[in-house]
């Protein structure tokens, strides 16, 4: 399975990790598996729909925000 998921705005993407299990024997099985970012449909000011990480998205509104207050 082949999922190119990332965000557009700061390049972030899956990376792969390893569950560790702790076993009292000196046989210590190990699973490898990928981790995927949070990604979100956002709809930016302009009216564009784009699919933004979690991370970005709360940068952006939070920067909505800020002028807002102004």
């Amino acid at each position: 399975m082949n999922k190119k998921i990332f965000c557009p705005i700061c390049k972030k993407g899956r990376i792969k990790v390893t569950k560790r299990l702790k076993t009292r024997s000196k046989y210590n099985p190990t699973k490898n598996y990928f981790q995927y970012p949070n990604i979100q449909w956002f709809q930016l000011p302009n009216g564009k729909r784009i699919k933004i990480c979690m991370k970005c998205r709360k940068k952006i509104l939070k920067s909505k925000l800020e002028k807002l207050n102004i």
